[in-house]
């Protein structure tokens, strides 16, 4: 690219005797602006993308949040029947548990985005968690009258070190696909050794299904981050387009990936995931990569009988429906609304196990845990927190909690937690 301007240098009679200018090598600013105007145009198109993405979000929340507002509503009348009433209750914990799932992936993204996403290197057995995630899908499943089963080929390692946490949450959400675009037939999780990309002992889960499949054309938009492969699966299946995205995030930071084996229309799709076994990672944890089941253990009625239990939070809501789940169970509940309150409580009470948030006003549920320990309180403190980040639970580990669930509470893990402490 040139810029040239030039006039004419005319004679006494008014005859053009020169051309007088300049001439200017313009490359490099016509290269930075053809640069500028692609950056402004793939902007514009990351906001319009984004814009979609916030659009269906707002659906997707708005959508079970409806719900749970409506059916509570409707539980407030007292000429409903016990059937309606029952049939509203697991509407409302449907709906809630579809929104928990919106907001973990929202909050995982944000991580990823951040840079803030830790593992946490273990011990990882396949079949533990093959068995946990088939054991957690099958309700699904069977709704859909599929058949769904999980093997362990001959093969494959019984244990490697990695992160079985955010592989367990990977295949949740390959399986939950595979169920959700499967309408008859069977869905199948297969683990194996195999390779990484870099030629490292690997970890294989394969999931298979009998579903719609996923065109050629498509496959690709699948992993995009904001970004579903046909707008009209959206409206007719739901759901946010962040699962797959996030699922490649996370094994891409374990060192494996996920790619589409293969998939045909109308036939089905099998979706490979790559763990890399990497030993010398090993992180020491206090919870989770452990033999024992994220299966919560059946347990008797009234599982608390007798035992005496102090919670520690700030909202009277939380209070309220932690004491209902516990006296439910024959524990005897103290409350305390703020740290500081809960300490000198513990203190002088004679209680089995702590229930201590950790966001609360006055005096936090660390600082309270710390002055527990410090003055020698050795009872059970279990942290029951909305921080659902592993940077937090070791924190709270670190200043002498001794377990670490997150709401929304799972009444059946709490109580089950609570067991192990008190009853060993």
């Amino acid at each position: 690219w040139i810029y040239a301007r030039g006039e004419p240098v005319f004679g006494d009679v008014g005859q053009p005797m020169s051309l007088s200018g300049i001439t200017l090598d313009i490359d490099d600013r016509k290269r930075t602006e053809m640069q500028l105007i692609i950056a402004k145009e793939e902007a514009e198109h990351a906001n319009e993308l984004k814009s979609a993405f916030l659009a269906n979000m707002s659906h997707e929340i708005r959508t079970p949040l409806g719900a749970m507002i409506g059916f509570a509503d409707l539980l407030k009348d007292p000429g409903i029947t016990a059937t309606e009433r029952q049939s509203f209750a697991n509407i409302l914990t449907r709906n809630g548990e579809s929104l928990s799932v919106i907001i973990n992936d929202i909050l995982d993204l944000s991580k990823v985005e951040a840079g803030h996403l830790n593992l946490e290197y273990t011990d990882t057995y396949p079949d533990q968690i093959g068995a946990d995630v088939i054991s957690l899908m099958r309700v699904k499943a069977n709704e859909k009258d599929l058949a769904i089963e999980y093997s362990h080929g001959i093969s494959g390692p019984d244990s490697i070190i990695s992160d079985p946490t955010r592989i367990r949450q990977i295949l949740l959400n390959l399986v939950g696909n595979a169920i959700k675009f499967t309408q008859f037939g069977s869905v199948t999780l297969r683990s194996f050794a195999c390779k990484s990309a870099l030629g490292r002992d690997a970890l294989c889960f394969e999931v298979s299904d009998t579903g719609m499949g996923i065109a050629k054309d498509q496959q690709d938009k699948v992993f995009q981050m904001f970004v579903q492969a046909d707008n009209s699966m959206t409206r007719r299946f739901g759901g946010t387009g962040l699962g797959l995205s996030l699922s490649r995030h996370l094994a891409r930071a374990m060192g494996g990936d996920i790619v589409i084996a293969e998939s045909q229309v109308g036939v089905g799709s099998k979706f490979l995931l790559t763990v890399e076994d990497q030993p010398e990672k090993r992180t020491e944890t206090v919870s989770m990569g452990t033999r024992s089941s994220s299966v919560t253990p059946d347990l008797p009625d009234r599982a608390l009988n007798g035992i005496k239990i102090l919670v520690v939070d700030d909202a009277p809501d939380n209070q309220q429906l932690i004491w209902r789940y516990l006296t439910k169970q024959g524990a005897h509940v103290d409350s305390a609304e703020n740290g500081y309150t809960g300490y000198r409580a513990a203190l002088t009470g004679n209680f089995d196990v702590v229930l201590m948030d950790i966001q609360m006003p006055v005096m936090d549920g660390y600082s309270a845990t710390q002055k527990l320990r410090d003055a020698g309180y050795s009872k059970p403190i279990i942290a029951l927190t909305a921080h659902a980040m592993s940077e937090v639970r070791k924190k709270a580990f670190n200043v002498g909690y001794s377990d670490h669930l997150t709401k929304p509470i799972n009444s059946k893990e709490m109580i089950a937690t609570i067991v192990k402490h008190v009853r060993g």
